[in-house]
């Protein structure tokens, strides 16, 4: 049935798609979230919805009469620092060891996230198109939250989130629902109808409800930081201090006796074999960074069985940590940072460091044009400010994931310098005026 559902609305839209290149953009964006193929299970199920809405993307371009709905293309800060990253990316898988098995999957995943982040200026220079964006990754990423959520609620708390293919497990579906909560806070305060408000309230519950749902440490700690992110970026903390306390006090009642064992082992990190393991990865990780400094072992290069035993007695930048024998090979990175040294080297993680450090300073940046214009501008300040906070939430629990290859932050890190684009156009705009 659902399939059925899908193909009709896909009737609808793909015909939009053609005619106006933004709507086929949004899909293609839309559709990588989402990760549509987890939910088909029919005749819908075995087409590339990414490419598919990639590639109409790409005719409507060409066949499209209005060339106004395109932008001119201009070279950007965030562009250049995207296609070294890229470039340097492809030369590490070139250059990677043998039989790494997802080594040119996860090269053109970034390959293809990198080209929609490059079209972003050209067809989102305005803020409406800013606002459909940022809608479209609410809706995206939301959807997996509001599934859980409410099989949450249904169970009565017994319910355990479990992450699609695409995310991996539970502490990745945990890093990305938090990631979307200041987009949900955002589309909230600049929604004016009651019943756009109404959802977005909803869905916020539900995400909270689907975080919870996942029993992730890692998003637990991802939550605490947006919370302190949240009160000292409110100008009313006491406000904020009640909110926090109003929540602490919900989770304590729907959470189970399992959920709070589970949290606790938090304090106890070091003797914990899971995070233990991590650690262990962490150390495989660097050593293989030392042998292969510029270019690294290759994307996933540490689930490789064989350098997994070749490293695994090497100290790596972690010898001065005692780590027990846990009889693992071929395991993930954990550790968007650990990730990136051993799949590109430490010359792909300065890359990936001065992507996101670039990210903070375009923040810095459209604030300060902010100030320069009206007040009809704090709109731009307030998505910069929410962006910034998913970032950091990217950061914190990325530092326990391998997710360095994840499209959400690279969108982020393009819809930064749009808007940042978008605020000098307008100033550049009064000033000719006057």
């Amino acid at each position: 049935m659902r399939d059925l559902v899908f193909f009709g609305a896909l009737m609808i839209y793909l015909p939009m798609a053609l005619t106006n290149v933004f709507v086929g953009y949004l899909l293609w964006g839309w559709a990588g979230l989402i990760a549509l193929n987890a939910y088909l299970y029919g005749f819908m199920s075995g087409i590339g919805y990414v490419q598919l809405f990639a590639i109409i993307t790409f005719i409507s371009i060409i066949i499209n009469n209005n060339k106004s709905e395109l932008y001119k293309f201009e070279l950007n800060r965030t562009f250049i620092l995207l296609l070294i990253f890229v470039l340097h990316g492809l030369i590490c898988a070139i250059l990677a060891y043998p039989g790494l098995v997802r080594n040119w999957e996860l090269f053109t995943t970034l390959a293809k996230t990198s080209l929609f982040c490059a079209l972003m200026p050209m067809l989102a220079l305005s803020r409406k198109r800013i606002h459909a964006l940022v809608v479209m990754i609410a809706l995206g990423i939301s959807f997996h939250g509001i599934l859980d959520g409410l099989k949450f609620i249904s169970s009565a708390g017994a319910h355990k989130a479990q992450s699609i293919a695409k995310f991996g497990d539970n502490n990745f579906l945990g890093m990305i629902l938090i990631m979307c909560i200041p987009f949900l806070f955002y589309l909230l305060k600049y929604s004016e109808r009651k019943l756009a408000r109404f959802g977005f309230i909803s869905t916020l519950v539900l995400m909270l409800l689907a975080v919870i749902a996942t029993q992730s440490r890692g998003a637990l700690i991802g939550l605490m930081t947006l919370a302190i992110i949240f009160i000292l970026g409110t100008k009313k903390k006491f406000v904020g201090l009640l909110v926090l306390c109003v929540s602490l006090i919900f989770i304590t009642q729907v959470v189970s006796d399992k959920w709070t064992s589970r949290m606790q082992t938090i304090q106890s990190a070091d003797e914990d074999a899971s995070f233990m393991g991590r650690v262990k990865a962490w150390q495989v990780s660097s050593a293989i960074a030392l042998e292969n400094p510029v270019f690294g072992g290759g994307f996933r290069v540490v689930q490789s069985h064989e350098v997994w035993n070749k490293f695994k007695n090497a100290p790596g930048l972690l010898g001065f940590i005692d780590i027990p024998d846990l009889n693992k090979s071929g395991v993930a990175a954990h550790s968007i940072w650990f990730e990136v040294m051993a799949d590109q080297g430490f010359l792909g993680l300065l890359f990936f460091i001065l992507l996101i450090l670039n990210a903070f300073l375009t923040r810095r940046e459209i604030k300060r044009l902010v100030k320069l214009q009206q007040e009809n501008q704090i709109w731009a300040a307030d998505l910069a400010n929410t962006i910034a906070a998913a970032l950091v939430v990217y950061c914190v629990c990325g530092s326990l994931l391998s997710a360095a290859y994840f499209e959400l932050p690279y969108v982020c890190f393009m819809l930064l310098e749009v808007i940042k684009l978008q605020q000098k156009s307008v100033l550049k705009n009064k000033t000719n005026a006057s």
